[in-house]
């Protein structure tokens, strides 16, 4: 065999082996590729079941949140046509006394959130708006709530160690659940008697106004974050 047909058989090889080569990288990296695009899909669809799980959780909170707040709202004003409103708003005097002296926290569902960053699938999520949003939502937004429930909870103890140490009936009548109108009584002329404890209601009922507020923002962000999410999954 001439050195010619020799050169033309070797490079005929390489070019194959090459090809082969080539192939299979360009097969792996289709595959890998396939694969991230199945996680990144994944992530994202986690993420709107949960955005949905918060919505449903923010407005349960939201409700609870006024109604809280009309209770201390009508406590604060005319007693002689308060008790009838509170009354529509609540259905025992614990209720009465839940928003008086408790308080709600606020703690949505994070567990999908948390498992996409623990497990760092959030890298297969291309779009770096879509990951400010959702790290502004869980952490910026979430912290500035959480602070506000932290500072009504500050109030909340100093409220209730002041209605333990100077009116001890009335929480004594809260806990055997007392008829709305006696336990109602029994609080209005309290709270229109004493300037301490009506400045104490005020304050957290302002504070339970700010966290309405925040609340407000954080589902503006989170319906905001939701549709992009929804239009990123539709186009893809």
């Amino acid at each position: 065999m001439s050195k010619y047909k020799i050169l033309i058989k070797y490079t005929i090889e390489f070019i194959v082996i090459v090809s082969g080569v080539s192939a299979s990288f360009l097969g792996e990296e289709y595959r890998e590729g396939l694969q991230n695009e199945n996680e990144r899909i994944k992530a994202l669809n986690n993420i709107k079941i949960e955005l949905d799980e918060i919505d449903t959780y923010c407005e349960e909170r939201k409700n609870n949140y006024v109604k809280d707040r009309n209770v201390l709202k009508y406590l604060l004003g005319n007693p002689d046509y308060a008790f009838d409103t509170i009354d529509n708003l609540v259905q025992s005097s614990p209720g009465i006394a839940f928003a008086l002296n408790d308080y709600r926290e606020f703690q949505p569902p994070m567990n999908r959130y948390n498992s996409i960053i623990n497990e760092g699938t959030i890298k297969f999520i291309k779009s770096d708006s879509v990951k400010q949003q959702l790290s502004e939502l869980h952490n910026t937004f979430y912290s500035y709530l959480n602070s506000i429930v932290d500072d009504e909870k500050v109030i909340q103890q100093k409220l209730s160690f002041y209605l333990a140490e100077n009116y001890p009936k009335v929480i004594l009548l809260e806990t055997y659940d007392t008829e709305k109108k006696t336990y109602y009584n029994l609080l209005s002329k309290a709270v229109n008697n004493d300037e301490i404890l009506k400045a104490l209601i005020y304050t957290k009922y302002r504070k339970m106004g700010i966290k309405n507020y925040f609340l407000d923002g954080y589902v503006e962000k989170l319906i905001a974050l939701r549709n992009k999410i929804e239009i990123t999954l539709i186009n893809q």
